[in-house]
C-alpha cells in the first residue's frame, strides 16, 4: 500500500512538473503591445512612405536610423539600426513590418535571426526562448519609448526630438 501511495505521488508531481511547463501565448497582450509599438513608430516617423529616412542620436555617441525599405498600401517594412561610433557591441539591427490598416507593428527580424516562431518548444536547435517573438516585441517597445523619451537631433544633442 505504502509502495502504491509514492508511485501515485510520482505521478502527481510529473503531471504538475508538465502542465506547469506548458506555455501559451497571450494573443490580447502580444496584439496590446504591438498596437502601442505602432503609435511610437508613427510619433518617431509620421508618414513611412517609401525612401523616408529619420535619423537622430540617443546618448553620447549613439545614432538611431529608420529606413522605411518597402511600402505597400496596407504594410510598410522598416529597418532599423542603432550604431555606436565607439562601441561595436551596442550596434544591432531589426526589421519591423507595420501593418497600417490593423494599426500594428511587430518585429519581422531581429539581429540577423528571421522567422521565429510566437511559440517555441524549448529546447530547440537555435535556443530561442518559448516566448522569443514576444520578448523582440517587448523590446522594441521600450526601446522605441527610449527614443522618444532620450533622442536628440544630431546636430544639437541638447535639444530633444520634437515630436
Amino acid at each position: 500500500m505504502a509502495g502504491n501511495f509514492a508511485w501515485r505521488k510520482q505521478q502527481e508531481i510529473a503531471v504538475e512538473h508538465v502542465a506547469k511547463s506548458v506555455y501559451n501565448v497571450d494573443l490580447s497582450a502580444h496584439l496590446a503591445e504591438c498596437e502601442l509599438n505602432f503609435v511610437r513608430l508613427c510619433r518617431l516617423l509620421p508618414r513611412m512612405e517609401a525612401g523616408d529616412e529619420r535619423v537622430f542620436g540617443i546618448g553620447e555617441g549613439l545614432q538611431v536610423r529608420i529606413d522605411v525599405s518597402e511600402r505597400t498600401p496596407y504594410t510598410s517594412l522598416l529597418k532599423i539600426c542603432q550604431e555606436h561610433r565607439a562601441l561595436a557591441d551596442l550596434n544591432n539591427e531589426m526589421t519591423v513590418r507595420v501593418y497600417h490598416d490593423a494599426g500594428v507593428a511587430e518585429v519581422a527580424s531581429f539581429a540577423g535571426c528571421y522567422r521565429v516562431l510566437g511559440k517555441n518548444e524549448y529546447p530547440n536547435r537555435r535556443m530561442h526562448q518559448r516566448d522569443e517573438k514576444q520578448q523582440w516585441n517587448r523590446f522594441l517597445g521600450e526601446w522605441l519609448q527610449h527614443c522618444l523619451a532620450q533622442g536628440h537631433s544630431l546636430g544639437d544633442p541638447a535639444a530633444l526630438l520634437t515630436l
